[in-house]
């Protein structure tokens, strides 16, 4: 059971996350959450020490939420090519079922603000991949290049088409999340 503490972070959260995907981060202030998530200011300066502290924490939140979603069900001892599959089929369905977080860490990720105050945790959105893709290169199943660039052109394709799709312009569906996947395992297999 939620505390009441986790409950009212949880609303300023959630009025973040909707404010910032209709305003964007330039549009954001403290008492426009507040009014959306119909509290006072000073309760969101209780729980936090700024508007940039509670984006940053917002950011390290829903970050941690998606490597969750996209690593659930993989180990270190899964065999690459099903950890591959599993990953970039979980993130199709974070894509698909957490709408408005995938739109928000788009924008944190284009954001000059988040790439100036946070010096990430650990790595980039991408970054806890790269094991698997070190064990692939090291296993041959993948080419002999840069982890980052294997990484980059495997899941670039699933962040533009699920924008595709959020907009009406691609039907994210089974068969075709399974074409994806089939595309980005070929484009860097050896």
């Amino acid at each position: 059971m939620k505390t009441k503490s986790e409950n009212k972070v949880n609303l300023i959260y959630q009025a973040t996350i909707e404010l910032l995907n209709e305003s964007g981060l330039s549009e954001i202030s403290i008492s426009k959450i507040a009014k959306r998530a119909k509290i006072s200011s000073s309760i969101i300066y209780f729980y936090f020490e700024s508007k940039e502290d509670m984006l940053i924490k917002l950011y390290f939140l829903l970050k941690d939420q998606m490597h969750q979603l996209m690593f659930h069900g993989v180990t270190e001892s899964t065999p690459v090519k099903v950890g591959f599959e599993n990953i970039l089929r979980n993130y199709s369905n974070y894509i698909l079922n957490n709408k408005d977080s995938f739109l928000l860490m788009e924008q944190f990720i284009d954001s000059p603000f988040i790439r100036k105050k946070c010096k990430d945790h650990n790595g980039g959105v991408f970054k806890p991949m790269y094991p698997l893709f070190e064990r692939g290169i090291k296993e041959g199943y993948f080419k002999d290049l840069e982890t980052n660039l294997l990484v980059t052109y495997s899941c670039l394709p699933f962040v533009e088409m699920g924008k595709e799709y959020l907009n009406g312009a691609y039907e994210f569906s089974p068969i075709n999340i399974e074409k994806m996947i089939q595309m980005s395992w070929d484009a860097i297999k050896v």
